[in-house]
Order: C-alpha cells, then structure tokens, then sequence
C-alpha cells in the first residue's frame, strides 16, 4: 500500500491545503518497504490531487483539511485520514500498526472521535494496511 503523510518541519502539517510537502511510504503487512519525500507545486486542491494520485497514492493521513481538498482526493479513491498531529516517524508507525484510530495522535480539540465543533468527513481515523507489491515511481 502506498501511504502520502502531509508533511511540515518533520510533524504532520497542521492544514493539508497550505502544506509543501508530503513523505510517501510504501507498506507491506505492516512494513516500510520504502519511502521517500516530494513536494507540492501547486495550492490548487485538484492539482495537489492528481499529484497523489499520479503517484499512485491510495492513502493520505493530514491533519485539517477543506472539503474542497478533501473531495477532490476522494473522487480519485484515495482514501483520506485527517485531523491528525504529530512526529512524522510517530505518525507513521501509528498508522501502520492501525493505532490512529485510538485517538492518541489526534489533532488538538479532536477529542477520541466524540464531536466537539470540529468538522469530520467519512473514513476519519482508519488507517487501512493491506499486502500488495511495491509500485514503482
């Protein structure tokens, strides 16, 4: 499965539709098998989706995201993990051991999936690991 985390200075970017960059991982059975960085050319949510997509990113973990960005990566079937924070290494990890879910890493005033004011979209917090061979660049 390949995997795209937002990223800004190490951590999961705050707001994916402002964030330059992403680290895109390359996961079997719940094993890096590879990853590398890229940037974002473009702020524009169409754009930044057939980016991912053209690089055949099938997963996206972030942190906030616009509705406009958010439905732009789910017409191209990736499936999108918002309102997540944290260390890079730590969110990754968190993923592919399917503990996103648990709440640990979400975003501050993302209280353990309970609604408080903050904006959730379908397949918040699941972290889907699967087999599949490397797909290469």
């Amino acid at each position: 499965m390949r995997i795209a985390f937002s990223l800004w200075n190490e951590r999961i970017a705050p707001v994916f539709d402002v964030a330059k960059h992403f680290w895109i991982v390359d996961a079997e059975e719940g094993r890096i098998i590879g990853q590398t960085g890229r940037r974002f050319s473009s702020d524009d949510p169409q754009e930044r989706a057939m980016r991912l997509s053209t690089l055949q990113v099938e997963q996206l973990v972030c942190g906030a995201i616009t509705r406009t960005s958010y439905q732009a990566l789910t017409e191209r079937g990736m499936q999108v993990v918002s309102f997540i924070a944290g260390d890079l290494d730590q969110v990754v990890h968190a993923c592919l051991a399917d503990r996103l879910k648990d709440g640990e890493l979400n975003m501050p005033g993302c209280h353990r999936g309970k609604r408080h004011g903050a904006r959730r979209y379908p397949g918040r917090n699941s972290c889907v690991t699967m087999s599949e061979d490397t797909k290469e660049y």
